[in-house]
């Protein structure tokens, strides 16, 4: 599998604070069956703004240096969690290789939790005009996407992508965002699950569990085109291969109200 999410980077963000660690980190997912991991820390998010990203890479080279020499067969690539921000599309065009994943075109954005800006489609539109396939990180953690799935519907037809979070399936984040997360799901509205590990104990990096979650719901090849076939694509920069046509969220209330009998 392909963990395309992880604050694995050691003492850039809220993720892993020391290379022991990222490393112990790496031999969670080693078990899971993750063979690669997409390193994305914050960026432009409260203080997680670095003057140089270069250092991104240094982390990188580093851990997976550590990771050879403890034999722990995981390869750790770049990417980063993009927080929306007034001069995204600058840091864009200055910081392009540190911040899409594997240098390819895609690209996670990361909104708020209670809040979506009213200028969001056209700052994708934006985006897709400098060659970006905007991946938007757990939507099911965002509210106005949990109350409004018409919008990320909306989102998705433009040509953005979505990735949801192991824990969510698995209800760590409470009820209401496993509801949303499976009502997203049976939309079709999502194309990746990462595990967005931070730490060895709460948030670590698994899949596999929601997997069997997801099997159970859609079927194994869909499960496996969400950690396996898309995310392969992501990283070798092409269209994903399973990407089925999302439903309307409007429409399909429209369906079911109509098929409930009036009162007499």
């Amino acid at each position: 599998m392909i963990d395309l999410h992880c604050h694995i980077l050691p003492g850039l963000d809220d993720g892993a604070q020391s290379l022991d660690e990222a490393v112990e980190m790496a031999r969670i997912a080693e078990k899971d069956g993750i063979e690669k991991i997409v390193a994305t820390p914050h960026l432009f998010r409260n203080n997680y703004v670095h003057e140089d990203l270069s250092i991104i890479e240094e982390k990188r080279k580093e851990l997976n240096k550590t990771l050879k020499v403890n034999n722990i067969r995981v390869e750790i690539l770049n990417g980063a969690e993009v927080h929306i921000s007034h001069n995204l599309i600058d840091e864009i065009r200055k910081n392009r290789d540190y911040i899409v994943l594997n240098k390819g075109a895609y690209m996670f954005v990361e909104f708020p939790s209670e809040h979506v800006f009213s200028g969001v489609q056209k700052l994708f539109f934006e985006l897709m005009r400098e060659d970006i396939i905007p991946i938007i990180a757990h939507p099911e953690r965002n509210s106005v996407f949990v109350r409004h799935p018409s919008l990320l519907y909306e989102l998705v037809q433009m040509g953005a992508t979505v990735q949801t979070n192991r824990g969510s399936f698995l209800g760590i984040y409470g009820k209401k965002t496993e509801e949303a997360v499976l009502h997203f799901l049976e939309l079709n509205l999502i194309h990746f699950i990462a595990s967005d590990g931070h730490n060895t104990r709460s948030l670590v990096p698994r899949i596999s569990e929601a997997v069997i979650r997801v099997e159970a719901e859609v079927g194994a090849e869909r499960a496996r085109a969400l950690v396996m076939d898309n995310p392969k694509a992501v990283l070798e920069d092409r269209e994903l291969p399973f990407f089925t046509e999302a439903v309307n969220p409007d429409e399909k209330k429209k369906k079911l109200s109509l098929k409930i009998p009036f009162l007499k």
